[in-house]
């Protein structure tokens, strides 16, 4: 080992709010789960009947002989450049284990590496150590360390997540490192949801039950009202069940209280305080006024209860998903008086504002009945008319039918007359008067 001086920095930039467990890391050890365990920098055994904890921090002989839940390692993987060596590598990660990697560069100035942290799928919560470089002529050498906080993880974090640094040792050349950490148990994607070792309570997963809400114990087989007192709030029944107690959003628990699902179509907004009512149902209950009156443009309404904010529709909006790949959208339809069936999408922001975007309004609704009663006058005199038709043609008809028909021409008294040889005088014909002599002419 040669002997070098270290200087250590920390690089710890929160450039966004992590979804943490709340120094879950402080909690017993026998109440965590795998995923806790790991992203706490601890080790697992997936045994059921253990007679130590499940996780540990430091291990020993003989604490898990068979069921261990090993941690996934890719291979170390290293290229060498021209004067760096390596000149990128990949390396697996554990929280709160170190790891360290070996550099060989050359420098003329025997300068000091530099680090920078390029990309983190989690957090960039991370040690670094990069001891001063020991040079032999123009030939240098450094070390690498890197070790992941136990705040690193996201409760989001997956079996493997990375970090991408780039080092500058003052060449063209840079080392690229992209760092993979495990930050959740391979054995948690295989839980048996409300499995029966948990008395269909809970989950079976790594070897422990996970509790749903309402359910303590090693196989979720006590009933945690039991232990403390409930109090008057009494959402639904369990004698009889009745399914609508829940909005159909979860079912009736052990201490007589919704437990929502997690699994449904806008899940992440039932309210567990109001029975598992969904997005849908607090929206049309409490903003009727503000849907009603929509005419599709953007604005804000404002209540007792939270801000609404209307967004024009937006089909590509529709299919947008959270990262736990649940649909931000849900669809929502409700009939009110005097307007009919209004049709809309709606959100929840984590602030309680919620976003609609109307796919029709009121006003189109009301617009489409107008339409459709202007129609019944029109047909109506249009079949006056085919009807007043239809009675000229039947006058006529009867005319035709009932006319006398006329006399043949082929009849004697109407043969051989011509112009030519047609003689004789009109015994009514009387000549014109020529001359009129007034009586009393001369008597005035």
């Amino acid at each position: 080992m040669r002997t070098m001086a270290s200087v250590c920095f920390f690089v710890i930039m929160l450039v966004f709010v992590q979804n943490v467990f709340g120094n879950v890391c402080t909690k017993n050890e026998n109440s965590l789960t795998c995923d806790e365990c790991i992203r706490c920098g601890g080790e697992w055994c997936r045994e059921r009947k253990l007679p130590t904890s499940h996780c540990v921090f430091t291990s020993e002989d003989g604490w898990c002989p068979v069921e261990r839940e090993y941690l996934p390692a890719a291979d170390d993987k290293s290229t060498k450049g021209i004067e760096v060596n390596p000149v990128s590598a990949e390396r697996t990660l554990y929280v709160g284990k170190k790891n360290k990697l070996d550099i060989q560069y050359t420098s003329e100035t025997k300068a000091k590496p530099k680090m920078l942290i390029q990309h983190s799928t989690q957090s960039f919560n991370i040690e670094f150590d990069i001891d001063e470089p020991e040079c032999a002529g123009r030939l240098c050498a450094t070390t690498i360390s890197a070790t992941p906080t136990q705040d690193f993880c996201n409760v989001t974090g997956g079996v493997s997540e990375y970090v991408e640094v780039k080092i500058d040792v003052g060449l063209a050349e840079e080392v690229k490192i992209k760092y993979y950490v495990v930050c959740a148990c391979p054995c948690s994607g295989n839980a048996e949801i409300r499995s029966p070792v948990c008395n269909r309570n809970g989950n079976y997963s790594c070897g422990i039950c996970i509790c749903e809400p309402g359910w303590t114990g090693a196989s979720c087989e006590k009933p945690i009202c039991d232990e403390t007192k409930r109090g008057d709030v009494v959402q639904c029944s369990l004698n009889p069940r009745n399914d609508e107690d829940c909005y159909g959003n979860g079912y009736c628990g052990i201490c007589e209280t919704c437990v929502c699902y997690t699994d449904r179509e806008g899940s992440q907004y039932f309210d567990q305080d109001n029975n598992c009512a969904g997005l849908c149902t607090i929206t049309n209950g409490d903003y009727e006024d503000c849907l009603v009156n929509s005419n599709g443009t953007s604005g804000q309404c404002y209540n007792s209860h939270s801000n609404l904010f209307m967004q024009r529709y937006n089909v590509s909006l529709t299919n947008e998903r959270d990262p736990q790949n649940r649909k931000v959208w849900v669809k929502c339809n409700e009939t009110f008086d005097d307007c009919g069936t209004l049709e809309y999408f709606a959100k929840r922001d984590e602030r309680g504002d919620i976003y609609v975007m109307m796919v029709n309004h009121c006003n189109e609704i009301i617009a489409e009945a107008v339409v459709a009663d202007t129609k019944v006058p029109i047909i109506l005199g249009v079949l006056g008319i085919v009807a007043a038709v239809a009675a000229v043609s039947g006058v006529m008809l009867w005319k035709h039918l009932n006319t006398v028909p006329p006399v043949p021409l082929n009849d004697p008294q109407y043969q051989n007359i011509d112009a030519e040889d047609c003689t004789g005088e009109n015994p009514l014909y009387k000549p014109p008067t020529s001359s009129f002599k007034n009586p009393t002419y001369g008597k005035w």
